[in-house]
């Protein structure tokens, strides 16, 4: 502890509706040391993180952000960028960061932390004017479209906006420039290991859901959208179900941030495969580990960018064997092969095989989820995860500079090019 006060974090969230990136929030702002730490979380409307906060008696506050325009236009196949776009959102994030900065001087802010793209340049531009350190906490890759033009702004606010950028996989590091490397913490994601247990009574969710108590249940958890991959799923399941009439296959989820357009596209497929009383698609759920506790194996099919995803860290935590498409985020989790068992991205059959396998054996059921519950009790338990995230913000708050890699100069001309 730096100071025998407490110190003032406003963390600005880009969304309140609950998405991996807002629970990572309310888990981390429920164990700060109470002693050391003020959290304050401001979103940009209501939502179930604002009501999850105060549930938690963190304090929380609505401040809106701009509906930006897209920066980019469609023309045949290709996006182009759109310099109307452009000057229009700089002047609605100009209002919006004059907005957020009046409430950081109400508040008496000692540190912001970002989370969101939004947010990393609304929160970083308002702390920057006031001079307040700024931690942007990095938990989304950063578009590759318009030839790299996001890329390149991102990267060029990062020299300058954040004192530190704590990013929650290696893979999104590897996406910023190599000069601001020794500026970047990778901290991978924690859950609440004693909340995600093993021995929890699913009883309750089955009989809600008609699940009888007799069959195997297959599990997946997140947001209804084409990456997450839910449809590998179901086709996979299509391939083994005949086999095994005791099992069942249940999607938890929403669309969240996108349209129904993939969760119509799921039910068709349901429904076209003649499984419409075998696959569960109930909705989002509150009772994350109630239905966790409903599952018997744990299929992860997310295809790209997942970065240590909650909902797997949740079914490790909770004890469950694990099957899962072979990307970066998945191994990122694991410290020996036998605790996933892995399956090449995309491909149906591979994972229908191991699905299969997993039904028909309980011994590597067992041991899949003993050596899961492990790595997530000794790696990533809400508590590591904090005292890791608590670092960074005291080292920040030690050094007290403004800006990674800026000089006076560069500031008056950073910000005078934003607009601000």
């Amino acid at each position: 502890m730096q100071s025998q006060s407490r110190k003032t974090v406003v963390f600005v969230e880009s969304a309140a509706a609950m998405g991996g990136v807002q629970y990572s929030t309310l888990y981390l702002v429920r164990n700060l040391d109470p002693t050391e730490w003020r959290p304050i979380v401001v979103c940009p409307e209501e939502g179930d993180l604002t009501q999850a906060c105060r549930d938690s008696g963190i304090e929380v506050h609505v401040l809106s952000q701009p509906r930006l325009w897209s920066t980019s236009v469609r023309v045949g196949s290709a996006r182009l960028p759109n310099p109307a776009a452009w000057a229009w959102d700089t002047w609605l994030i100009g209002r919006a960061v004059r907005q957020l900065r009046s409430f950081l001087v109400q508040c008496s802010a000692d540190l912001v932390v970002t989370k969101g793209l939004s947010s990393h340049f609304l929160g970083g531009l308002a702390a920057r004017k006031l001079r307040t350190p700024c931690v942007w906490h990095v938990q989304d890759f950063i578009s590759e479209r318009t030839f790299g033009i996001y890329r390149r702004a991102f990267g060029l606010a990062a020299r300058f906006l954040p004192e530190q950028i704590i990013v929650d996989g290696n893979s999104i590091a590897e996406q910023l420039p190599r000069s601001l490397r020794p500026c970047i913490t990778v901290i991978l994601n924690g859950v609440d290991t004693k909340l995600f247990r093993p021995g929890l009574d699913g009883t309750l969710v089955r009989q809600e859901l008609d699940i009888p108590d007799a069959d195997l249940v297959i599990g997946n958890l997140g947001r209804i959208t084409p990456w997450k991959g839910q449809h590998y799923l179901i086709e996979a399941f299509a391939r083994i179900a005949g086999d095994n009439p005791n099992v069942s296959l249940l999607l938890i989820g929403s669309p969240v941030f996108d349209n129904d357009t993939y969760q119509r596209r799921l039910l068709k497929t349901v429904a076209d495969l003649g499984l419409e009383g075998r696959v569960k698609l109930p909705g989002y759920r509150h009772d994350t580990a109630n239905v966790l506790a409903a599952m018997d194996i744990f299929a992860f099919t997310s295809i790209e960018k997942d970065t240590s995803p909650l909902a797997l860290l949740s079914a490790m935590s909770s004890g469950l064997p694990i099957v899962s498409f072979d990307i970066a985020g998945a191994r990122e989790l694991m410290a020996d092969d036998d605790q996933f068992l892995l399956v090449p991205v995309a491909d149906v059959a591979r994972l229908g095989d191991a699905l299969a396998s997993v039904v028909a054996n309980k011994n590597l059921r067992e041991s899949l989820a003993a050596a899961a519950r492990k790595q997530a009790v000794s790696e990533f338990d809400v508590e590591i995860y904090r005292d890791r995230i608590e670092q960074v913000l005291r080292k920040v708050l030690l050094n007290g500079k403004v800006g990674i890699n800026a000089t006076p100069t560069e500031v008056q001309r950073t910000a005078s090019e934003l607009q601000v």
